[in-house]
């Protein structure tokens, strides 16, 4: 998946102002949109290109047995990614879904350690470059990633404490990242055409539609591989290649729209059977 330039320079922006300490720019940077539409790919890509190390913080670290454990955890990957910038290697932390790991769910008032670590991101967005009982260190980029702002702690999401980028990518964004998930299988024509007929899916809807075009045009080099596991474990690399090259032509168009129209109704079918009505995007409730 390519990454759309208006996204990668927010993000190089973030870094750049966060390094050179500006104080009137937040510490911390909000990416927010519809799950599906490349923030976490497109983030994580900008920073592996620009060779940042990334401290990534999941929901599984914000839990534990013991109060405090969290927040403490998140204090000392800050202090980590500090040591490492004042040793002049670019760091950041990237926390993904942030609004599913410590937002602010009805009926659901948090646990003691998610209001410690909301505790701890305000304290950092607050006081960057001083924590106690440690002194001055060098100030760290962090992104957050999620699907609802409005879920978010509102201290914490003011302005002067984090900055946003609500992500919704435009029509050109949506034709060109599509153009290279399915490059090299269909031409520009058939891609807007399949933006055209399912615009309300998101862009990871493409990306599966590849896969599966994949997996259907190496079913008999999957079947052959299957027979023998002990062939291809440990070789990812060299037996991948083998999988890929089965399907890197132009392919008939008529074939990809049956494939995209297959996979369409696999997730109408997914969402009325499992989905509750409020996740449920306008479109699919039409089609349901």
């Amino acid at each position: 998946m390519t990454v759309s330039e208006r996204f990668s320079r927010a993000v190089r922006e973030h870094l750049v102002l966060s390094y050179v300490d500006l104080p009137v720019h937040p510490v911390i940077m909000g990416i927010f949109g519809a799950p599906g539409e490349g923030k976490s790919f497109q983030l994580r890509a900008t920073l592996d290109s620009l060779a940042v190390r990334t401290e990534s913080i999941s929901a599984a670290d914000f839990e534990s047995e013991r109060a405090g454990v969290p927040g403490k955890n998140l204090l000392a990957t800050y202090l980590s990614a500090s040591r490492a910038i004042q040793e002049k290697r670019p760091a950041c932390i990237v926390i993904d879904d942030v609004d599913t790991t410590v937002g602010e769910w009805e009926n659901n008032t948090g646990t003691v350690n998610h209001q410690q670590v909301l505790a701890q991101l305000m304290h950092l967005a607050d006081r960057p470059r001083d924590v106690e009982k440690v002194g001055h260190i060098d100030r760290v980029p962090i992104f957050v990633t999620g699907n609802d702002f409005g879920k978010l702690y509102p201290p914490l999401r003011r302005p002067g404490r984090m900055s946003v980028l609500h992500w919704e990518p435009t029509a050109e964004e949506r034709q060109s990242v599509v153009g290279h998930v399915l490059g090299g299988l269909i031409d520009g024509e058939t891609v807007a055409r399949l933006l055209a007929v399912y615009p309300a899916h998101p862009i990871s809807f493409f990306a599966e539609l590849r896969a599966q075009l994949v997996r259907t045009g190496a079913e008999k080099l999957i079947g052959t591989f299957a027979d023998n596991l002990s062939l291809i474990s440990g070789e990812s690399d060299r037996y991948r290649a083998h999988v890929e090259r089965v399907v890197n032509g132009r392919l008939d168009p008529l074939l990809v729209e049956r494939a995209a129209a297959v996979l369409h109704e696999q997730h109408q079918a997914a969402s009325r059977t499992y989905l509750h009505p409020a996740y449920l995007s306008p479109h699919d409730e039409v089609s349901a």
